[in-house]
């Protein structure tokens, strides 16, 4: 519980700082998929939400359900809302200030944002034609997460597919002092207990029950929208300097300010840490 409470506060005190990084208050980074795009980065944003979309093969014609799992203020549910009107979104956050956020936005009808732990949701089994985490199954526990991952096979229908976008581990062997502190520090910025491990995650989904299980690294598709990192914390402290930005001043938004810079020199260590789109479908019964 007092992990959860630290993710609550932290989003609390620095969800507002995301309008810096996307004008949609998109909270991740984006995907390249041509080099004319590189300078657009709310582009980016969209593509790796269309990108995690389009692995679910939904049907566009359906009346189909797709949760959002760790939605934030639901950012990539209205975008894909936008676009797929037969299709719902339901998006889950512990964090009732996101929600009350959120409806201050122009929702679309098909979007449907509420409180909940998405390891232990208030949903039937056999409910989603289709789950998306973009960049917040990092949240679960431990470095397989299998409580996340035994909670979305509970709510899949047989069938359908869950897609995770996010960052990895891609090794438990020790890491270099000046490495190990830059991730501690990530940590702690976004109030994490600790990332995923991919062979660790993918060995939890096969031990669930997941087939056609995928993982795919796009670290290089991935990267250019980190370089938008450091123009975002020149204008987060410029603001402040300037005194544009008279909002209080607390220890999650400086963090949430200064700690992607840490992430990019963990980008940049690819033999312990890379950026995976991870697939796996509920097998039909």
């Amino acid at each position: 519980m007092e992990a959860q409470n630290s993710i609550i506060r932290f989003y609390e005190e620095a969800t507002i700082d995301y309008a810096l990084w996307s004008s949609s208050f998109n909270m991740h980074f984006g995907y390249l998929k041509q080099w004319k795009d590189f300078f657009s980065l709310e582009k980016m944003l969209n593509q790796l939400s269309d990108c995690v979309f389009n692995k679910l093969q939904i049907s566009e014609e359906s009346q189909s359900s797709v949760f959002d799992l760790g939605c934030g203020v639901g950012a990539v549910s209205r975008y894909l809302a936008a676009k797929y009107k037969n299709v719902t979104f339901k998006g889950f956050t512990i964090t009732p200030w996101q929600i009350a956020f959120s409806e201050e936005k122009d929702n679309p009808e098909n979007v449907d944002l509420t409180v909940g732990d998405f390891t232990n949701l208030p949903v039937e089994a056999n409910v989603a034609d289709g789950v998306l985490n973009i960049e917040s199954a990092c949240y679960a526990s431990g470095k397989d997460k299998s409580d996340l991952v035994n909670e979305v096979y509970r709510i899949l229908k047989p069938g359908s597919k869950w897609v995770v976008a996010d960052g990895f581990l891609k090794t438990n062997k020790k890491m270099p002092f000046w490495l190990n502190w830059f991730y501690k520090k990530n940590m702690e910025g976004w109030a994490l207990d600790e990332m995923a491990q991919i062979k660790d995650f993918l060995k939890a989904l096969e031990k669930a029950g997941f087939t056609n299980v995928e993982a795919e690294d796009v670290s290089w598709r991935v990267a250019p929208s980190f370089l938008h990192i450091p123009k975002t914390v020149l204008k987060f402290f410029w603001k402040r300097l300037t005194g544009t930005d008279k909002s209080p001043l607390n220890r999650s938004r400086i963090l949430n300010a200064i700690v992607p810079l840490y992430g990019m020199a963990m980008g940049l260590s690819r033999s312990y840490f890379s950026y995976y789109i991870v697939t796996a479908q509920k097998p039909n019964k």
